[in-house]
């Protein structure tokens, strides 16, 4: 057997070769942290993973380390949720955890410098090879798949050991868990196969297919220091280049030692007097004195960074956090090249905004974008991110969404890929479309929303500035409940509501839209509509959105008191507090109708009777609205103190329209508004207090 293995092992190894793409493409993880029952899949350069805070992020990266470093795992590395339930699931048998790496290389049979095939050899599948086979332009290549098998589980000699603890000392959660944790710290340890054949593998096989380095949130420069010297420990090991080092140690002992001769002639002086006083002359023995140079070049290496302008350099860890979290991950990067096709490395990099400007998160991330578009990254990287300044430029394809779903009682972790969301299967333009738009427009501020865990769409600054006091004065935790509100400047609801459409991380997302009815067209007969036309009316891109989305974690909320935008709607909801009526009226009108208000108010009839007093330019805008409403086709007396309010309302969008981001900043600093224990006396439109009753079911 271990002739046919070795004899399949040289024949890979001369018949194919690698390009030097080997990359987990999928994972698979039981009982593991957040991870009940999960899988992703990855691409072979950049992966970016976004989520909220305890979504899995960190968990998923350990996970892939573990491949390389499988001893960092503890009791506490088991998903709780099913601990929990060690009544009903861990009394005959003992958790375990199961991992599964399926990993993909592509080989070419021109090149034949591929160790990977070897390290690959234990978890390849038992496959057709002409069955992958791919040829273009002259070059044949080959996909190959392997898949690790790992399992963390107790030693099967201690089953029953395990089960008469469990049966005498576990009364509850925790004493459970002490019983566990002595079992995982004595008798439980790794397994491995080969996923596809099930046969065994040794941890050492394992170990050695990747090089994975894990760079944490709370980084320091070790690991630079680790990989630079291993580079040069690399180099001492040839065989010429260690010839040269001897004859340069011997060398630098013989300088060393003539420097120091006065030194080593006193003590050769001191010990060679020793005439037996000890008994050495018996051993054939004498003392002598002499100097080795027994150094590791690998510990002479050092990282400093120079300043550009006076010249002077500095310790790594004396220059601040910020540039040296960029040092560290862009040397980490670039040590790759120094040897090509002998290292199929991973980099987990946990957070690496930390301690850095958002400008230098943005061009890092941009300097890997460019790197893995040109192919030119030469390993796979995992990203896990807070960050919108790095979402913003790390590009849809290359961003993963996970989420920790806690509804119902199965807990699990959810994950989508956003290649995978904007993928027109059904070859439409649709999700091309909106691909296409968030690409441009998904900025730093937009980018928020891939990291709450809803999401409040609006149209414009003014209900963004505004929506976290109408939160605050609803009793919706703003913070508390992790929503990000997004001004998607228009009427543009479609393509970001694209990127929630069916995605398995199910963000609950509530669009806050206009109604946009057209109350008087005053390029035709110029008569206020009436309430009934206004109630069966709904806008166009309404009705659009509806019948485009309709998934249950989605919802519309738009104006129903007689406004047909936020600014309007607004205003009618605080009409009947007349002081705060006033304030908020008077924020938006001229000076000169300002001064007209002051003697009349909100006496439409006056307005009318007076409309003389006004300014000719004034005069004209307002005038129309008056006679709207005397034209107004529902004449009814029951709806005419409605009507009244709604002229009022149309005058105030009037002037509102041009300026409603000031005007919403003007309400939101005007303490005249707050009442004497700090609340505030706005009240909130009716169509937003039902939406966020929606957001926070």
């Amino acid at each position: 057997m271990y002739i046919f293995g070795s004899m399949i092992m040289l024949v890979l190894k001369i018949i194919f070769g690698s390009e030097e793409v080997m990359y987990i493409n999928k994972i698979h993880i039981q009982n593991y942290r957040n991870f009940a029952d999960f899988t992703m899949e990855f691409h072979k350069g950049l992966n970016v993973i976004i989520g909220a805070n305890n979504s899995g992020k960190t968990g998923l990266l350990y996970a892939i380390n573990l491949l390389n470093s499988p001893s960092d795992i503890s009791v506490d590395d088991f998903n709780k949720n099913n601990l929990l339930q060690y009544s009903r699931l861990y009394l005959e048998t003992a958790p375990s955890i199961t991992i599964e790496y399926n990993i993909c290389h592509r080989i070419c049979e021109d090149d034949t410098n591929d160790e990977s095939i070897i390290r690959l050899l234990p978890f390849l599948g038992i496959k057709e090879f002409a069955e992958n086979r791919q040829e273009q332009d002259g070059v044949v290549e080959y996909n190959i798949a392997a898949c690790i098998r790992s399992v963390y589980s107790l030693d099967t000699k201690f089953l029953e050991e395990y089960k008469k603890a469990v049966a005498n000392e576990a009364k509850d959660f925790e004493s459970y868990l002490l019983v566990l944790k002595r079992f995982v710290e004595n008798h439980y340890s790794w397994n491995y196969t080969n996923g596809i054949s099930d046969t065994k593998a040794e941890q050492k096989a394992v170990t050695n297919v990747f090089d994975i380095r894990f760079i944490g949130a709370e980084r320091t420069s070790e690991e630079v220091r680790r990989e630079t010297k291993r580079e040069i420990i690399s180099f001492t090991k040839n065989a010429d280049n260690a010839a040269d080092l001897d004859k340069f140690k011997h060398k630098v002992s013989e300088d060393i030692e003539k420097l120091l001769s006065p030194s080593i002639t006193k003590l050769a002086a001191l010990f060679e007097n020793e005439k037996n006083e000890i008994g050495l002359a018996k051993g054939n023995v004498s003392i002598a004195s002499t100097v080795h140079a027994n150094f590791s070049l690998a510990d002479t290496y050092t990282t400093e960074v120079k300043d550009t302008k006076s010249g002077y350099t500095l310790p790594l860890q004396y220059n601040g956090l910020g540039y040296n979290n960029l040092i560290n991950i862009y040397m980490l990067i670039k040590l790759t090249e120094i040897r090509p096709g002998k290292d199929f490395r991973i980099l987990c990099l946990e957070e690496p905004e930390a301690h850095l400007h958002p400008a230098m998160q943005y061009k890092l991330f941009k300097y890997l974008r460019d790197l893995d578009d040109t192919d030119g990254l030469k390993q796979q990287i995992f990203v896990t991110t807070h960050s919108s300044n790095i979402s913003a430029v790390a590009g849809l394809d290359n961003m993963f969404m996970i989420a920790y779903n806690r509804e119902g009682d199965n807990y699990d972790c959810s994950q989508q890929s956003l290649l995978e969301q904007f993928d027109d299967k059904d070859g439409t333009t649709i999700k091309a479309e909106a691909k296409a738009h968030l690409t441009k427009f998904l900025d730093v501020t937009r980018s928020d929303m891939l990291f709450s865990d809803k999401v409040i769409l609006v149209e414009g600054i003014a209900e963004k500035l505004l929506l976290p006091l109408f939160m605050e004065i609803c009793g919706c935790a703003y913070e508390d409940e992790h929503i990000s509100i997004v001004e998607i400047g228009g009427k543009h609801f479609k393509y970001f509501i694209e990127l929630f459409n069916r995605n398995a991380v199910k963000k609950k997302v509530l669009c806050i839209t206009d109604k946009d009815f057209k109350w008087i067209d005053f390029d035709g007969d110029s008569n206020l509509r009436s309430y009934s036309e206004y109630e069966s009316n709904e806008s166009t891109h309404i009705t659009d959105l509806k019948k485009r989305f309709p998934i249950e974690n989605f919802h519309i909320c738009t104006q129903s008191m007689g406004g047909r935008t936020f600014e309007d709607e607004f205003f009618l909801a605080n009409i009947e507090n007349e002081a705060t009526a006033t304030i908020v009226f008077k924020k938006a009108i001229s000076d000169t109708v300002n001064e007209f208000f002051d003697k009349y108010g909100f006496d439409l009839t006056a307005w009318e009777s007076h409309i003389e007093e006004m300014d000719g330019r004034s005069r004209k805008t307002v005038r129309k609205f008056l006679d709207a409403y005397k034209s107004r086709i529902d004449d009814s007396p029951e709806r005419i103190s409605d009507y009244e309010k709604l002229i009022f309302a149309e005058i105030f969008l009037n002037y509102a329209k041009d300026k409603k981001g000031d005007i919403a900043l003007g309400i939101l600093t005007d303490k005249s508004l707050m009442n004497e224990d700090g609340s505030s006396k706005l009240v909130v439109p009716r169509y937003i207090q039902e939406g966020l009753k929606w957001l926070l079911k």
